[in-house]
C-alpha cells in the first residue's frame, strides 16, 4: 500500500490517535503514512517530537486513570462458584466489586519508591585526612536523626568513609616510608 505524505493535517490524526492509544502502530494507521515515515519526522523535527512525547504522556496518564480507577474503585464482575453463575433470588446474577491490590502497590511504588530507590542528597562533608572522618560520622549521625537519610543509608556511608580513611592512610603510610627510604638511601651515599 502507498502510504500518503505525513502532513501537518496527518501529523495532528497521528499525535492524537498516539495520545489516544498509546500504540505507535495504531497511530500509524489512523494517519494513514509509515513507520519509517513518523520517525524520521521526530529525528528531524523538534516540534513534531515535543509533540509525540506529550501524545505519550498523555496516554500514559489515562493508563494511569484506569489503573487507579482499577486499584480503588473496583470493577463489578460475576460471582461464579464451582464454574457457575451464582444467582440472587429473583434469578439475577450476583456481581462483586472486585479491587486489585496489584495495581494499588504498583501505583504506589510509582508515586512513592522505595527509600532505597530514591535520590539522597546527603553531602558528605570533605574528607582529607583521617581525622575528618570523626565529623563524617557526625554528619552521617545527625542526617539519620533528621529523618533524612536511612540506617541503612548510613550504613552504606558509614562503609564509604571507612574505606576512603583506610586509602587516605595507606597513601599517608606510603608517603612516610619513600621519605625513609629517600632518607636511608641518601645516608647510604
Amino acid at each position: 500500500m502507498n502510504r500518503l505524505k505525513l502532513t501537518k493535517m496527518r501529523q495532528g490524526c497521528f499525535l492524537q490517535a498516539l495520545a489516544n492509544t498509546g500504540s505507535v502502530t495504531a497511530a500509524i494507521a489512523v494517519a494513514g503514512s509509515s513507520r519509517t515515515r513518523v520517525y524520521e519526522l521526530r529525528k528531524t523535527d523538534p516540534e513534531f517530537a515535543c509533540a509525540w512525547q506529550e501524545a505519550e504522556d498523555i496516554a500514559a496518564d489515562g493508563l494511569e486513570a484506569e489503573a487507579r480507577r482499577r486499584a480503588v474503585e473496583g470493577v463489578t464482575e460475576p460471582l461464579v462458584s464451582a464454574g457457575k453463575l451464582v444467582r440472587d433470588d429473583d434469578g439475577q446474577p450476583i456481581a462483586v466489586r472486585r479491587y486489585s491490590d496489584h495495581l494499588l502497590l504498583a501505583l504506589l511504588k510509582a508515586r512513592r519508591p522505595p527509600r532505597r530507590e530514591r535520590l539522597v542528597s546527603f553531602q558528605l562533608p570533605a574528607l582529607r585526612s583521617a581525622g575528618d572522618a570523626a565529623g563524617a560520622m557526625a554528619s552521617i549521625t545527625a542526617a539519620v536523626a533528621a529523618g533524612e537519610i536511612t540506617p541503612g543509608e548510613a550504613a552504606e556511608l558509614s562503609r564509604l568513609v571507612e574505606a576512603y580513611v583506610k586509602a587516605i592512610e595507606a597513601s599517608e603510610f606510603d608517603e612516610r616510608l619513600r621519605a625513609i627510604e629517600e632518607r636511608n638511601g641518601a645516608t647510604r651515599a
